[in-house]
């Protein structure tokens, strides 16, 4: 019973997560609105998961989505240009060919498989940085190049969830947002964790080892 209550109690949390997500996101008219609210939405999930704190999900939404509101879309205009970037460039590599359609594709395709790679980490690795944009978007790249099993797990979970969300519409709609910040959320942090702990008794040996010597 007691697995039973936890399980129904995530539901709602998720469904009233990804409630807000939604809502937040048309009042900021879609397009201003789906990166505040997607910060805010990963911000909470990082609470429920990684702190183990109950917080007061609509008001700590609300103060999020505000307070970030200007870097959220900063960080969201970026992606979006890049995003462009690689689409002007798809359209233009349709109007090669031969050998150097392909070698041009080839490289189009692995430089966007990349940046696919580097948007599964970015909000998280945002949330750890205190919102510093370009280093947000480095750190995640990095991190996700640096450790492909957790990428390629990300991966396949993004993928299940799409797979479920096209099979089961109603759900999709209900959990999409939430069970993929969820998802993403607890491997993320998990790594971002374990990465703190290693630079820190890094930093603690290089410690001992310069006092020795002194």
């Amino acid at each position: 019973m007691n697995n039973v209550y936890v399980v129904c109690d995530w539901i709602i949390r998720l469904l009233y997560l990804n409630l807000l997500w939604v809502v937040f996101t048309i009042l900021g008219l879609v397009v201003a609105g789906i990166f505040p609210a997607t910060v805010a939405m990963f911000s909470i999930l990082k609470e429920w998961i990684h702190e183990g704190k109950n917080v007061r999900v609509f008001n700590l939404f609300l103060n999020i989505y505000k307070k970030e509101f200007l870097k959220a879309n900063r960080l969201g205009i970026i992606l979006f240009i890049i995003s462009i970037i690689f689409f002007t460039d798809w359209l233009f590599t349709n109007q090669l060919s031969g050998t150097l359609g392909m070698i041009t594709k080839g490289a189009l395709l692995g430089s966007g498989f990349v940046f696919g790679i580097t948007l599964l980490y970015v909000i998280p690795v945002y949330l750890q940085i205190d919102g510093k944009v370009f280093t947000t978007i480095k750190l995640a790249f990095l991190i996700g190049i640096t450790y492909p099993h957790y990428t390629f797990i990300m991966m396949i979970s993004v993928a299940s969830l799409m797979l479920l969300s096209f099979l089961l519409p109603m759900a999709g709609f209900l959990f999409f947002a939430s069970g993929l910040g969820c998802v993403l959320t607890f491997f993320s942090m998990h790594l971002i964790r374990k990465i703190e702990d290693r630079t820190k008794k890094i930093q603690n040996q290089g410690k001992s080892q310069m006092a020795i010597h002194n």
